[in-house]
């Protein structure tokens, strides 16, 4: 009988130490040399990273140990910003080299890293074929292979959340709803449930609602002095009006605005309004673009960066991004630039006569 309990003593320890032993999760080891203080472990959970833990470093070694249900992009950082990236997963990954050469760090025990690291060594291998000084069509040439790549790469491997993570991060921009649904109907049930996979969908939904025929939807943004300003004051007035999303930090915005005044000052007695929602997150540098640029209309925000609601509901992925709405609310046009915004405004006041 003693034996017998014995026995069964023993196994229940064995068995209790195989659970511990076999129990989900991460580990992650790091061996830096030149670092002190804390490190702190990052996740890129939605639009912008989030901090989840911090380690103290000891003689260049740190560990966090956690749990994800599925794979996510994760930084490692000091307080002076970001030492690698790299994907984390439940497995036990190790970091090893130096903060002072951070390309040089490597992160291995990731099954979900290694995949990624072979697209990156796919594509970076096609952008060292493009000479320097490379003429447009070559250079068109090879960023076209590029993205036909990451493509067939989302194709290749519905089985893994980089391939989510590529089409949300990398692809979604230039696809349409359609295209981004398509890209996604091979995704099995682990990568649908991914925070990438859920932000493609929410975009996919977005630019649906939001799209060429569909009546517009209503957005509240506040002014620089707090005011809360709707859309809809503007787009129930018998006026065409231009929702535009840009921002002061945007080079690419800050081409077009030009664009925009000139628009604004030819089309604005016909019956033309702006309803500009920046993504800026500092309110100074906000208004100082405002009045460098000569944007004389409605200029609102909430200085959310990228967690813009407004941005999210109109499915805005790049800036700068338009949307035209008719007097009668239905949107007629998306991302009319230069020329282009001219010319569908001619052709509209004219028949608005």
């Amino acid at each position: 009988m003693k034996k017998t309990l014995f026995f069964s003593a023993v196994m229940l320890f064995i068995g209790a130490a195989c659970t511990q032993v076999n129990k989900p999760g991460y580990t992650i080891n790091g061996n830096l040399s030149g670092i002190t203080g804390n490190v702190y472990l990052t996740v890129f959970e939605g639009k912008m990273p989030s901090r989840i833990d911090s380690a103290q470093v000891v003689n260049g070694q740190f560990m966090f140990k956690g749990d994800r249900k599925t794979p996510i992009l994760a930084s490692l950082q000091t307080d002076n910003g970001d030492l690698v990236r790299f994907f984390l997963e439940n497995s036990v990954i190790d970091i090893n080299g130096s903060a002072d050469s951070p390309v040089t760090i490597s992160v291995t025990g990731s099954k979900t890293e290694d995949v990624y690291k072979r697209l990156q060594n796919e594509t970076n291998t096609l952008k060292a074929s493009l000479p320097e000084n490379a003429a447009p069509g070559v250079r068109d040439s090879i960023n076209n292979l590029i993205t036909a790549t990451k493509r067939q790469f989302i194709k290749n491997n519905p089985s893994s959340v980089v391939a989510a993570y590529v089409l949300y991060r990398e692809l979604s921009y230039m696809m349409t709803p359609e295209e981004m649904d398509s890209s996604m109907s091979g995704f099995d049930s682990t990568v649908r449930s991914s925070i990438y996979s859920k932000l493609i969908e929410s975009m996919s939904n977005a630019l649906k609602k939001t799209a060429p025929g569909q009546v517009y939807t209503d957005i509240s943004v506040p002014d620089k002095d707090g005011n809360i300003i709707p859309l809809s004051s503007i787009a129930d007035s018998n006026k065409y009006v231009l929702l535009d999303f840009w921002a002061s930090w945007c080079p690419p915005c800050r081409a077009e605005a030009p664009n925009l005044v000139s628009a604004y000052k030819e089309f604005a007695p016909k019956g033309f309004e702006i309803y500009a929602v920046s993504l800026d997150q500092n309110k100074e540098e906000w208004i100082k673009g405002i009045q460098d640029l000569k944007l004389d209309w409605i200029n609102v925000s909430d200085l959310t960066f990228w967690e813009s609601k407004a941005a999210e509901t109109y499915g805005i992925r790049s800036i700068p991004s338009n949307i035209l709405i008719a007097p009668d609310g239905k949107i007629i046009a998306r991302n009319l630039r230069g020329t282009d915004l001219h010319n569908k405004l001619a052709e509209v006041l004219a028949q608005n006569k």
